[in-house]
């Protein structure tokens, strides 16, 4: 499959060191699922392997997709080291095939261009009695106001895109998958920086979107501007306060959603936890 110039941007950054932050969300999806031995699971975009590698450790069968080579070349080293055999494929969030018994998304579909239709393929793949567990940041969170911080400093997206944080507002995700039964908890991830400084560092280097930007951001001489603005919001959202405001606390609030399909048949309302 080739890669569009959408999804190679996640090899342009650090986006590694950014998965590593992110492990106990992985973990918590998993939980959420309910894996185990004899259970077949699917991670949608998986990035570098969190979800897949904590489901596989349950004793589950897993496939794990993603449309960006680069990181799943570091997902099937992480495999290999911990010798779990976690089969990868390079597809995208709406071109999925198969049924499993599980079917995780840990902010990977939210990134897919065409939510509907990857939120179709998601529960297509989900075999009958099993269920869906979603993870997508929240768009009053942490997350949305770092990517606010930096949208005036990037090309402005395509005619008509919406932002990834949609899956994480629980009225558009049941808009999403109507007639299924969903649960949602808010859940937060905690990133600890010693200075704001440092974080917006972190951000710039880890953020493939904004690296590619880097050369252009240099000559216009906004490179620096964008460091700040980034600092900003990391001092804004730090939950230690002055006047020792160090080291640099912030949560990142995401939506934790378990999807349970219905029959097709039966889809004439929706049935709402």
């Amino acid at each position: 499959m080739s890669t569009s110039p959408t999804t190679s941007t996640w090899a342009a950054g650090d986006y590694p060191a950014m998965a590593r932050l992110l492990v106990p969300a992985a973990e918590r999806a998993v939980a959420a699922a309910g894996t185990g031995s004899g259970t077949t699971v699917l991670d949608v975009g998986c990035g570098t392997g969190n979800a897949a590698l904590a489901a596989a450790l349950t004793g589950a069968d897993v496939t794990a997709v993603d449309p960006t080579p680069e990181l799943l070349a570091v997902a099937a080293r992480r495999a290999r080291a911990s010798n779990l055999p976690i089969a990868f494929q390079d597809t995208d969030a709406d071109r999925l095939t198969g049924t499993y018994d599980r079917v995780l998304t840990v902010f990977g579909a939210m990134y897919a261009p065409d939510a509907a239709r990857a939120a179709a393929a998601l529960t297509r793949c989900v075999a009958p009695g099993g269920l869906l567990v979603s993870a997508a940041w929240t768009p009053d969170g942490f997350m949305a106001a770092a990517q606010r911080a930096t949208g005036p400093y990037l090309p402005a997206p395509p005619a008509g895109a919406q932002p990834p944080t949609r899956w994480g507002d629980e009225g558009f995700l049941r808009g999403l998958f109507p007639g299924h039964r969903i649960t949602v908890t808010t859940e937060h991830v905690t990133f600890t920086f010693p200075s704001s400084r440092a974080a917006a560092d972190f951000w710039v280097r880890t953020a493939g979107h904004v690296q590619v930007e880097a050369g252009r951001l240099r000559a216009a001489g906004t490179w620096q501007a964008l460091h700040d603005d980034l600092a900003a919001v990391f001092t804004a959202w730090n939950r230690n306060s002055p006047p020792d405001p160090a080291p640099v606390r912030v949560e990142a609030s995401y939506l934790l959603a378990v999807i349970r399909p219905t029959d097709p048949a039966t889809r004439g309302g929706r049935d709402h936890d």
